[in-house]
């Protein structure tokens, strides 16, 4: 089994307070939560976030929710991920980002049975995110990104402290270093093959991103309170509109 890391906080400049904000009586964050708890390989789901009193909330929510929380750096991202996992004594790491409340259980669950396939020290379903390693990939949205990988490759984060200043996600030393590192990748064909769209980012960045997901709940939650990524992709077929929720704000 696995143990899950959702990393989170609260004081985005962009959408502050996001993970917390209600959808249908729920904050995202615990949407996000429950869905990842459906992963038939995930034994616990961890909301990680820093030890800022402006997270106190965020370790609150958890806690009403039933879901463990960890405390740790605030900017030192891959320093909070790789503490939490001592802590819980976790043999591997899957990562979470708190902003992507789509995340489904049957994605975790394939990156899984890739990342177990082949004694990979890094597995994840591959996105634009990964720059020119995703040349001629075929290529999920962003905002929907499942990373795992070895405890042990997680604190090597030490051996590349440029990592922390040059602007890239923190796990990024594990998929660049491919001569110390192996990594599988899971593409966005076969059953995943309707998620090839690689331009959408799901991901919540700025109020109408909020918008979009909540608009998304709203329309599929009520049915389903597990809803699979399919639905979602049929919705935005259905309600074209909806395309202008997705990216930066002016």
């Amino acid at each position: 089994m696995y143990d899950a890391f959702i990393i989170a906080r609260l004081n985005s400049s962009r959408l502050v307070r996001k993970n917390v904000m209600p959808i249908l009586d729920l904050p995202m964050i615990i949407h996000l939560a429950n869905r990842v708890r459906n992963s038939e390989k995930v034994n616990r789901v961890i909301i990680t976030t820093s030890k800022e009193s402006t997270d106190d909330e965020l370790e609150e929510v958890s806690k009403d929710y039933g879901f463990d929380c960890y405390r740790g750096s605030l900017d030192n991202l891959m320093q909070r991920i790789t503490d939490a996992a001592l802590h819980y004594e976790s043999p591997n790491i899957i990562e979470i980002l708190g902003d992507n409340p789509l995340i489904h259980a049957s994605l975790i669950d394939d990156v899984i049975n890739l990342y177990e396939s082949d004694s990979y020290d890094y597995a994840a379903n591959i996105s634009s995110d990964y720059g020119d390693l995703a040349a001629s990939m075929q290529l999920f949205s962003v905002g929907l990104r499942v990373q795992i990988y070895k405890k042990e490759a997680a604190l090597d984060h030490i051996k590349y402290p440029e990592y922390l200043t040059n602007g890239k996600h923190p796990s990024a030393y594990i998929f660049e270093n491919s001569e110390t590192y192996k990594a599988g990748y899971l593409e966005a064909c076969g059953r995943w093959k309707f998620m090839n769209k690689p331009d959408l980012n799901f991901a919540v960045n700025y109020p109408k991103n909020f918008e979009l997901n909540r608009l998304i709940f709203e329309e599929n939650y009520p049915h389903d309170n597990n809803f699979n990524l399919e639905k979602i992709f049929e919705q935005l077929d259905n309600q074209p509109e909806l395309i202008e929720l997705f990216g930066a704000e002016w």
